[in-house]
Order: C-alpha cells, then sequence, then structure tokens
C-alpha cells in the first residue's frame, strides 16, 4: 500500500509541477511587460514564483520517486507514471480551463486502462 501512496504521490506531484510551469510561462508574476528574445525569457522564468513553486514541487517528486522506487518494482513503477498524463488532462481542464476534446478524453481513459493493466496486482 505504501508503495501506490508514493506512487501516487509522485504523479500528483509532476501534475502539480507542470501546472505551476504552465502558469509561470503563460502569466507574468509582477504586471510587467514580458521582455524579448532569450535572454529575457531567461529573466522572465527566472522571476517567476510559479516557476520557482514548479521546481520546488519537482525537488520533493524526486525524492518521492527515489522512495517509491525502494518499494517498487521499475516495471511497475515507471508504467504508473503515465498516470500523469490523465493528470495532466484533468488539470488542464479544471485549472487552465482549457478546452479537452472528447478524442483526447478517451485518449486519456486508454492511458489509465493501459496502467490499471500493467500495474493491477
Amino acid at each position: 500500500m505504501l508503495m501506490y501512496l508514493l506512487l501516487f504521490a509522485t504523479v500528483l506531484c509532476d501534475v502539480v509541477g507542470q501546472v505551476c510551469f504552465k502558469l509561470g510561462v503563460g502569466h507574468d508574476d509582477s504586471g510587467a511587460a514580458h521582455r524579448g528574445g532569450v535572454r529575457g525569457l531567461i529573466a522572465d522564468l527566472i522571476a517567476s514564483r510559479c516557476i520557482a513553486a514548479g521546481v520546488g514541487v519537482y525537488v520533493i517528486e524526486f525524492v518521492v520517486w527515489f522512495a517509491a522506487l525502494t518499494l517498487a518494482p521499475l516495471s511497475v513503477a515507471f508504467p504508473f507514471m503515465a498516470l500523469s498524463y490523465c493528470g495532466v488532462v484533468v488539470a488542464s481542464r479544471a485549472v487552465l480551463h482549457e478546452r479537452v476534446s472528447p478524442r483526447r478524453w478517451i485518449a486519456t481513459a486508454a492511458v489509465a486502462g493501459g496502467v490499471a493493466l500493467v500495474c493491477w496486482p
């Protein structure tokens, strides 16, 4: 049970991190205009609280992933991570208010079904 909790926590961290990254590149925390060019992009990323939060969540994910690997076979743990794709689709709709087509929902369900087949105890 602990193995699945750790794997789920890893997936959750991955989804939260991706949403933070999207918010960080899609919105400017300071309200200032975006600077142009590569240097401007890098400066904007460094200054973004959302990007910093995403990196912090990824650091936590890194530690939780290693903890999960101590308990789970890699042949279970790595396929389980495909649930991140499903979580990102759900979070994209719920948090970012993106449009998700019926075809994408079906594909997301197929991924979840595949994970269940591979990882079912």
